[in-house]
């Protein structure tokens, strides 16, 4: 979401293994090295110039806008006699002018970094034969006040998603879902997760919602979905209330009962769970560590055995995430993780050859498929469901 170099990004790629590492760890590393040297290093030394000329020009552009804003704010400030009301008014002032300067040249970084991560990210999803897709609104071609104004009305419409007392219907891997002003502002959610964990109360109270990171596909026969989203109060002061992944599995066949978890201490009174009964694990450990509600208590505890338990945390651990929660119901399982911006792809101020980028994403994908193995290729899974 920032354009900037956040340090658990940072953090992600110091720790990502060389490539020539991961590929005996799964068949789908195999062909990584060869992707890197003959595909993706080549485009990204191509795009290399491009990157620190848009990014000195950015900064050059930031420089002189404050050369016109910092004496302008100080002659008000002067003109002004210390007058109270005119000393934030002169540093908005001031504010206004460097965005002006240098505001459409940073969009061009924001658009170089969307598309450095749009094609590191599909490189990595296709040996698993995923789909990417950064949500992010296209704004390439947007150099001045005019071309703005020509695509104003498009970007607003990606952004802000439907209009007050408007419906529009999203077609999803899983089918159309029908979405209005009522579900909340901002952009269409593009999987059936946010409104599934949003009926079950696993999501606070929002007025806006952004979405971005849209990872999707196949895998152990099961379709499934992956998204970042962001929730925000809304409003005047408004403030984030959630930010982390969205993870939608659909099942073969349905569950017979209705299973809630969180981690205990935030979900201490099994909001949500209407009449369904509290549900002791087989571990001691895990039982303290999560609250779980269900309607079937043996189909809860066989689902949710230490081993398919053990790849919830290890991917909250790896996305250094907390608050996992999520629901078993019908054919589907659906999570919810608070965590940072992830599938970043490493900074946008940094040099792009780096091959790390593309190990880190790859691993990150590794991850989610243990996640989804862990939990539809056990024997309970194909004598149950």
């Amino acid at each position: 979401m920032d354009i900037g170099n956040s340090s658990h990004i940072d953090n992600a790629i110091r720790r990502a293994r060389p490539l020539s590492l991961l590929a005996s760890q799964r068949p789908e590393f195999a062909d990584a090295e060869r992707i890197w040297e003959t595909e993706l290093a080549p485009e990204l030394g191509a795009r290399e110039a491009v990157r620190k000329q848009t990014i000195s020009r950015a900064k050059s552009r930031t420089f002189l806008g404050l050369l016109v804003a910092v004496p302008l704010a100080l002659f008000i400030m002067v003109l002004s006699g210390g007058a109270g009301f005119l000393f934030p008014l002169s540093f908005f002032l001031g504010a206004i002018i460097v965005v002006l300067i240098s505001g459409f040249d940073w969009l061009k970084v924001y658009s170089l970094k969307s598309a450095t991560k749009d094609l590191i990210l599909k490189a990595a999803c296709k040996p698993f034969g995923f789909n990417y897709e950064t949500l992010h609104p296209d704004l390439s071609g947007i150099e001045d006040f005019q071309s703005l104004k020509t695509r104003g009305k498009e970007l607003m419409e990606t952004i802000a998603g439907p209009q007050k007392g408007e419906a529009k219907t999203i077609s999803t891997l899983f089918g159309d879902i029908q979405v209005t002003t009522h579900d909340g502002g901002g952009q269409p959610p593009p999987t059936p997760a946010y409104q599934l964990l949003k009926d079950a109360a696993l999501l606070p109270g929002h007025g806006r919602r952004k979405f971005e990171d849209l990872i999707e596909g196949e895998r152990a026969g099961a379709k499934f979905a992956l998204v970042e989203a962001k929730l925000d109060t809304g409003g005047k002061n408004s403030k984030t209330v959630f930010q982390g992944i969205l993870i939608h599995i659909e099942y073969p066949q349905r569950f017979s009962g209705r299973t809630l978890m969180a981690r205990s201490g935030w979900w201490k009174r099994g909001k949500g769970a209407g009449d369904l009964k509290k549900v002791d694990l087989i571990s001691r450990e895990l039982d303290e560590a999560f609250t779980v509600y269900s309607s079937d208590q043996v189909e809860a505890r066989a689902l949710l055995s230490p081993d398919r338990m053990e790849r919830l945390i290890a991917l909250e651990r790896h996305f250094s995430g907390g608050k996992l929660r999520g629901l078993f119901d019908q054919g589907h399982m659906t999570l919810a993780l608070e965590a940072d911006n992830q599938f970043e792809a490493g900074s946008v101020f940094q040099p792009l050859v780096d091959p790390r980028r593309f190990s880190t994403a790859l691993s990150e994908l590794g991850l989610v498929c243990d996640l989804i193995d862990g939990f539809l290729t056990r024997e309970w899974v194909q004598g149950r469901l």
